[in-house]
């Protein structure tokens, strides 16, 4: 007893009876954080469970619908926070356990850190009014979180029906629909073997895409731009095209996204204008009377060195800098800085006696506000404003367009002209340069170089 009574022993069993305790609480704790955890994911199954679904409805012979559900949160994420983000999922996550756990014997699982699969016995008609319902009540969510268009949704499905096809590979084909999806900016894709082949077509693409540049597979096609009033031609639209080793010769339509999606823009545009600059140097005496425009995406022409590059390859070839002009595309609106050194680039290079185009007037992301802050001469309209000029109320528009930017001191260049009869109202509105198929389509070097020649005899002639 005088052993238990000693303050030393006493001391101990109190600290010893204190640690058990807290052991005992902290089992406590995580136990039930556990639970709940598994209580909060209850609507979500492994993917054996989702496998053997599959394979049960494929041995009934019954339809089967794998849908595959991208949530894409890093434009979210990058804007606010990772805590705000991480919220939002947990939503996005509950929103998705209702339509598509438990609906009609459909299973869902969660696959990576931001993606779902889900199997069910669906027909397409279900399948899309789930997937409707679905994202409109997510909308609401994201809308409430000032995340739409910030926070993106895709669903791609493969309906198995009365075929065998094995279960990761059905994954694969809705997870194929779910990426085209994301990439058309549609919300829901149902995979069929066009769209099988187009995406495998394009992920190729995407990785070779750099290889072509480097193996210099892109050539050149021009398209000319008359003057309005003599009808003659005054220089041309550059537009590259790719002999590809695999795909034989590719428009721009296939081949742009890949380049964009690679972050090739930068190097692909300098790529392209040192291509045409090279080309003028060889008989600059003929080729330098001629204005060639080459296009530059928003995010090569707000780079800091933009315009020494420009200028560096210009004097490279030793060619007269009015002999090119730069023509701002409408792929991407910038804002702050990049948009600042965008303007300033612009200026510097006018102030060389470069050309600055306005690329598609009136569509996009192309504004009068551009006509206001940038510095440029020529404004280019879109093609619908210019075919839709035989109509009385297009016919005002593009008048009131002309005369707004020739009060400002800038040119305009009516594209996609195809007919007479839009040739003679683009005319009748005042527009001073013209280009479309009506005159001429795109064309190999050799037919551009062919056809000046022939534009300047008559012209001689003439005199």
């Amino acid at each position: 007893m005088q052993f238990l009574e000693s303050p030393v022993v006493i001391i101990a069993i109190i600290a010893l009876f204190t640690v058990l305790l807290a052991s005992v609480g902290i089992f406590l704790a995580v136990h039930g954080l556990k639970k709940a955890g598994e209580e909060g994911d209850n609507d979500f199954v492994n993917l054996n469970k989702l496998e053997k679904l599959y394979y049960k409805l494929g041995r009934s012979r019954e339809d089967r619908c794998v849908l595959y559900i991208s949530v894409s949160l890093e434009s979210y994420r990058g804007l606010y926070s990772a805590l705000r983000s991480s919220k939002l999922f947990g939503e996005i996550k509950t929103v998705l356990s209702e339509f598509f756990s438990g609906v009609n014997g459909s299973l869902l699982t969660v696959q990576g850190e931001y993606n779902f699969v889900s199997c069910a016995k669906w027909s397409k008609e279900m399948t899309k009014a789930n997937v409707e319902a679905c994202q409109a009540e997510l909308n609401k969510i994201l809308s409430n979180y000032s995340a739409l268009n910030l926070a993106l949704v895709n669903y791609g499905a493969f309906f198995a029906i009365g075929s065998y096809v094995p279960f990761e590979e059905a994954i694969n084909r809705a997870k194929q629909a779910s990426y085209l999806a994301k990439d058309k900016q549609m919300s829901y894709i149902e995979w069929d073997f066009n769209s099988g082949k187009a995406l495998e077509k394009k992920i190729l693409m995407e990785n070779n895409i750099e290889k072509e540049i480097d193996n210099n597979r892109f050539f050149l096609e021009y398209q000319p731009v008359l003057d309005a009033k003599t009808k003659e031609i005054i220089g041309a639209e550059v537009l590259s095209r790719l002999n590809s080793n695999s795909g034989g010769v590719i428009n721009p339509g296939s081949f742009l996204s890949a380049v964009d999606s690679m972050g090739l823009s930068n190097k692909f545009d300098y790529y392209i204008f040192e291509k045409n600059c090279k080309w003028i140097s060889k008989d600059k005496n003929q080729r330098e009377g001629y204005k060639y425009t080459i296009n530059f995406s928003r995010s090569t022409l707000s780079e800091p060195s933009f315009a020494e590059k420009i200028v560096s390859i210009a004097e490279k070839y030793d060619l007269k800098f009015s002999c090119l002009a730069v023509e701002i595309l409408e792929d991407k609106n910038l804002t702050g800085d990049a948009r600042k050194q965008m303007t300033e680039n612009l200026a510097a290079l006018k102030d060389k006696g470069v050309s600055i185009l306005l690329d598609d007037f009136g569509s996009g992301y192309t504004t009068f506000g551009d006509l206001q802050n940038l510095d440029i001469s020529i404004v280019k309209i879109d093609r619908a404003i210019t075919q839709n000029a035989v109509t009385e109320n297009g016919f005002i528009i593009l008048k009131n367009i002309i005369r707004t930017t020739k009060d400002i001191g800038f040119k305009t260049l009516c594209e996609g002209v195809e007919t007479k009869e839009q040739e003679e109202a683009v005319i009748k509105a005042g527009c001073d340069l013209l280009q479309g198929f009506y005159y001429y389509k795109p064309m190999p070097v050799a037919l551009f170089e062919e056809l000046c020649e022939k534009t300047a005899l008559i012209g001689e002639e003439q005199d």
